[in-house]
């Protein structure tokens, strides 16, 4: 269990604390450099320098944690086509994460369905065309593909970066400060 921890690196010039990276990997395999802003980087940089390399490390995990969380996975819906089952026709502008409520999915299922339905279903793929001698288009041809609307389907369309609000600055623990040990005094009560 303990060999799959992450182990985080910090590297740069002291002088230039923009200079800074940050890289992460597992024991045993090369580590991948985290992406990182000229603010965060230069941000670890001084963290690094003033107050060490854990608040450091503790900073770039607060980094990867926030855009973990704004991180969505995002929904469109489609229809398969009437002339071939493996097509479908889709609005990729229109689209919605994948935990929207239910009524937010219905009204983008709509639009959907409208704009699709505006062309009774077509949905132009491609267009054909012959060039004359002066590179005109002649006898142009569109080729079309129809939704067949009894048949929706969900499409992922991958992840995107959704911010819901400000993200808390990070504030690195302050560390605790030694406890005193108490001074061993001999007895000195007199010995009967």
């Amino acid at each position: 269990m303990k060999k799959k921890r992450f182990h985080y690196s910090i590297s740069g010039y002291r002088w230039a604390p923009e200079s800074f990276r940050a890289a992460k990997g597992l024991v045993g395999q090369p580590a991948r450099n985290i992406p990182l802003t000229d603010a965060e980087r230069h941000e670890v940089g001084l963290l690094s320098l003033t107050k060490g390399p854990d608040a450091a490390i503790g900073y770039v995990k607060h980094i990867e944690r926030a855009r973990e969380r704004q991180r969505r996975k995002i929904i469109t819906y489609g229809f398969l086509t009437k002339e071939s089952p493996g097509q479908f026709a889709y609005y990729p502008q229109l689209c919605f994460c994948a935990d929207a409520p239910i009524g937010e999915r219905l009204r983008v299922f709509k639009q959907i369905r409208d704009v699709l339905g505006e062309n009774d279903g077509r949905v132009v793929t491609s267009t054909e065309c012959e060039l004359d001698g002066q590179y005109h288009p002649i006898n142009v041809k569109e080729n079309t593909v129809t939704a067949d609307f009894s048949r929706p389907l969900t499409i992922p369309m991958g992840e995107k970066f959704i911010r819901d609000g400000l993200e808390t600055p990070y504030r690195p623990r302050p560390k605790a400060p030694k406890k005193a040990r108490p001074h061993k005094r001999r007895d000195m009560a007199p010995i009967r």
